[in-house]
């Protein structure tokens, strides 16, 4: 008996022995198998399309991650990555050159703690100042009002050259320009600056009047409470809010 496939099931394939049979049927099978790798194959493979999107988001990824990320001062208050511009995350910062002791950075936190919770910021533009850094602004102010010819020794004077900084004081004063003396004069009424103290604090925002009134509602507030000093006085400046400290 011969089936359609010509195999002999009896005899062999066309009268040959039994073992061509065998070995018919075994080549027929590997054929079967080989033919069905290329599927499993792509049934199994990942899409060109896929690879490329996951490795995108991994370059996305560390990029994202190696972005600027903001530092935070040794008081605990972060610091701003450009100047009088707050980091993302936070609701307060200090300039980079703005030093503060350790009364001073309590208020700056606890007042941190009361913008935070209601989703507003500020930046702290000036802390301690030295006699120096305080002579440093007389400069700049005369400067920035075009006085600096009525000064020509002021640029170089020192915080020892009292009768030239003392005159150039006197003139800003006069002009009704916010600044205090960078240090005591004998035998004069010198107003000096309570930064000098480490009991003042200079803040900045979008809107110094919105500002001011928080920082009058955060002194009266539980928030307050938590910092080492409190405020006695709130200035609204040209160009920030000032605030007393005792």
């Amino acid at each position: 008996m011969i089936d359609m496939a010509g195999i002999n099931t009896h005899g062999g394939l066309n009268g040959q022995p039994r073992t061509w049979t065998r070995l018919y049927l075994a080549a027929v099978t590997s054929l079967v198998l080989l033919s069905s790798i290329p599927i499993v194959l792509l049934c199994t493979h990942q899409p060109e399309s896929a690879l490329v999107a996951s490795g995108t988001a991994t370059v996305d990824a560390e990029r994202t991650s190696l972005g600027p990320a903001p530092i935070v001062s040794t008081d605990g208050i972060p610091l701003t990555i450009e100047r009088n511009m707050l980091p993302d995350g936070f609701s307060i910062a200090k300039n980079t050159e703005v030093v503060l002791t350790d009364g001073q950075a309590s208020v700056v936190k606890a007042f941190g703690d009361y913008l935070a919770a209601r989703g507003e910021w500020a930046v702290v533009t000036s802390g301690k100042r030295t006699s120096e850094g305080q002579l440093a602004l007389i400069k700049e102010r005369i400067t920035e009002k075009g006085a600096a010819a009525k000064f020509p020794k002021l640029e170089e004077a020192s915080i020892l050259d009292t009768k030239i900084w003392l005159k150039a004081w006197r003139w800003l004063t006069a002009r009704h320009v916010p600044i205090n003396a960078p240090a005591p004069v004998p035998g004069e009424n010198v107003r000096t600056s309570m930064h000098l103290q480490g009991l003042a604090i200079d803040l900045i925002s979008n809107n110094l009047d919105h500002l001011r009134s928080m920082l009058a509602n955060f002194s009266r507030s539980e928030y307050a409470g938590q910092a080492q000093l409190h405020i006695t006085g709130i200035v609204r400046e040209p160009g920030c809010v000032h605030i007393n400290l005792g």
